[in-house]
């Protein structure tokens, strides 16, 4: 039993009575025993009970009148205690009706995993790599198309990325012959991010291209790539792109 629990139980706790039960009254003394805290109150109040039955007890009252007011006394206390029983009772039924609601909400709110979704999605993918691209742009409510010839037979994966606090739709490429990658990301200039700051930039092994402009309404492009050897003057990103005059996708 806890303190606030024995200050309760305290305040309920008469001499004469036996309204708490056994196991709770068992309970009280043996907190009231450990408890250095709740004892020093408990004896105070015992002794103040006791003090004044005793000074009522001592007042001359007809016998007929005493057993009235005592049968009174002891209904009156006993119509508190169920009282504030029904309270408590009714306060841990709201609690757990809140908790149920709650867990209710969430159970009915969480994502349902479906695998035939999953592999009908992925055969689309090798299918029709185009049509599947086009499909998740249009759904992400982007752009159809990206502002580079992407080579769809090299397309591994649609989805997003946490990047820096916020969730990025993102198209990630592999390289034709070596290990490598290209990952055309897509942020939407809506304010959601501080888009100031992008910019060309590179490190040893990989290097970020920006794409923006008037043609690109509504978003910018980065892209993240691995830096492979190319001619002089062919674009860094050339072994992602399509070939020149290949319009045509993988079936």
């Amino acid at each position: 039993m806890q303190c606030r629990d024995a200050q309760f139980y305290l305040r309920l706790r008469r001499p004469a009575g036996d309204e708490l039960g056994a196991d709770v009254a068992a309970d009280l003394d043996r907190h009231l025993a450990e408890c250095s805290t709740c004892a020093p109150e408990a004896i105070a109040a015992q002794s103040f009970d006791r003090a004044v039955a005793t000074s009522m007890k001592s007042v001359p009252v007809r016998a007929s009148l005493r057993d009235k007011l005592l049968a009174q006394a002891s209904t009156r206390q006993g119509t508190v205690i169920r009282q504030k029983v029904y309270r408590i009772t009714a306060l841990a039924a709201s609690l757990l009706l809140a908790v149920g609601i709650t867990f209710g909400v969430f159970s009915v709110s969480r994502p349902k995993i479906d695998t035939t979704a999953m592999v009908m999605f992925a055969d689309e993918q090798i299918q029709n790599p185009d049509a599947a691209l086009r499909n998740w742009l249009v759904g992400q409510k982007l752009p159809a198309q990206l502002p580079l010839p992407f080579n769809p037979d090299l397309l591994v994966t649609l989805g997003s990325e946490r990047v820096q606090g916020a969730d990025v739709p993102v198209a990630v490429f592999r390289h034709p012959t070596e290990a490598g990658f290209a990952k055309v990301y897509i942020f939407r200039a809506d304010g959601t991010a501080n888009l100031n700051n992008l910019r060309d930039t590179n490190a040893s092994l990989t290097m970020a291209t920006v794409i923006d402009g008037p043609q690109h309404r509504g978003v910018k492009y980065v892209i993240v790539h691995t830096v492979h050897p190319v001619n002089e003057g062919e674009q860094p990103l050339k072994p992602f792109l399509r070939a020149p005059g290949n319009t045509a996708s993988r079936v």
